[in-house]
């Protein structure tokens, strides 16, 4: 009888802890889902700003995002220039442009309150990073736009590790023109 007992206790303790982890498992496969439609959010709000500045010709040399409100609870903690070494690098290390490789401007930096209006969740609101490069059009100047094609990247960061990635190109066909969205790419980063 004891050794059933032990053999129960045994399972139980075997099924609570493999339940604790799936439900770990699924608030962290949401958080990433989260990160994702936050990031991809901030391209589309920085897409739109981006349609009403004049001049892109110095790529960077111009903030895209809608003011950032103060929020209640504090946003996740980032770090800009980690974060920007870090998608830097992997542009350079995935690049075949060599002198005309993208180099991305941080543009805007917020949290998921001031993409979406409000963060409905308890606890730290994720934070949101976007840069802007010019695309790789052949002139060998990386940070000067010549033919209004600007390359869009976001970054959100919540507060269980979930990263969400979105990137696209946005076009114009001249200063003032409605701005249209040529490609985009949604990717968890993990």
């Amino acid at each position: 009888m004891l050794l059933v007992v032990s053999v129960l206790v045994s399972v139980s303790g075997w099924l609570i802890g493999h339940l604790r982890d799936d439900v770990a498992h699924g608030r962290l496969s949401r958080s990433f889902e989260a990160q994702d439609a936050l990031a991809a959010a901030a391209v589309t709000a920085v897409a739109e700003r981006l349609g009403l500045v004049p001049d892109w010709q110095v790529v960077g040399g111009f903030g895209a995002g809608p003011a950032c409100p103060a929020v209640a609870a504090p946003p996740v903690a980032v770090d800009a220039d980690v974060e920007h070494a870090w998608a830097q690098a992997e542009t350079l290390a995935s690049s075949r442009w060599a002198a005309d490789a993208p180099h991305w401007h941080l543009v805007w930096q917020c949290h998921a309150a001031g993409v979406l209006g409000r963060w409905p969740s308890p606890g730290p609101v994720p934070s949101v990073l976007v840069w802007v490069a010019d695309d790789p059009e052949g002139d060998g100047l990386p940070s000067v736009d010549g033919n209004q094609r600007l390359l869009l990247r976001a970054l959100a960061v919540g507060p269980m590790g979930g990263r969400g990635l979105a990137t696209a190109t946005i076009a114009r066909t001249s200063p003032g023109a409605p701005v249209r969205l040529v490609s985009w790419r949604p990717r968890a980063v993990g």
